[in-house]
């Protein structure tokens, strides 16, 4: 995703020396409060989504994992393996949701910080492209979590027939068998993408087109 740098310098009058390890600053802005708020909601709000990308990264391998792990004889081990892994990562996830949900309605809030309608508009839509990134990130900590109360719920057998078991699973519908395809997880990752990098396009246009200074 192509954020963060976008409007890191929001509010700054002039240049001011980076080393070389930190953002490079995009366009200098002028000090207003939309402006300010622009920066400073947008920003808080992405930095946990990306953050929230980072763990449904990590989560995806134990989803992967979680799908095979009763092919193997030390099937036990490895299923409380995932479930205390997925346990930690979905509560990272769950920690990180009613902040980004404030930052986005203080970022759509920006709306009236200005009189330009198409300013307006263009935070607006942002905020709404910010809000559909987090919709399907909250769908997935939901669904995750279900996933994890019910493998709270179930504890494996000590003496379970692996081939009877692969058996039993090759008669199951395709969604059944494949827990990320049942979560449509690749498919929400896709739209949360999407809708992250749409809102970074339009921020950047906003922030070089409309608030840079010298434009």
């Amino acid at each position: 995703m192509k954020l963060l740098a976008v409007v890191a310098a929001a509010a700054m009058a002039t240049p001011s020396p980076q080393p070389s390890s930190q953002l490079k600053t995009i366009v200098n802005t002028r000090s207003t409060p939309f402006f300010t708020s622009i920066a400073q909601h947008f920003n808080a709000a992405v930095g946990p989504m990306l953050a929230n990308d980072a763990t449904l990264d990590q989560i995806d391998p134990q989803l992967v994992d979680l799908n095979d792990v009763f092919h193997h004889p030390d099937y036990a081990i490895r299923y409380s393996t995932i479930r205390v892994k997925l346990m930690g990562q979905v509560a990272e996830l769950q920690k990180s949701l009613p902040f980004m949900q404030q930052q986005i309605n203080q970022l759509r809030q920006g709306e009236t910080l200005t009189k330009d309608p198409q300013d307006a508009k263009a935070i607006h839509q942002i905020a709404e492209k910010l809000q559909l990134a987090y919709n399907k990130q909250m769908q997935l900590e939901t669904d995750l979590t279900g996933v994890v109360r019910s493998m709270m719920d179930y504890q494996p057998p000590d003496n379970l027939d692996i081939a009877q078991e692969e058996l039993a699973e090759q008669q199951m519908p395709q969604d059944l068998r494949d827990i990320k395809s049942y979560l449509r997880f690749d498919g929400q990752r896709d739209v949360i993408n999407q809708s992250e990098n749409a809102a970074a396009d339009s921020a950047i246009t906003l922030v070089q087109h409309t608030c840079a200074i010298n434009k």
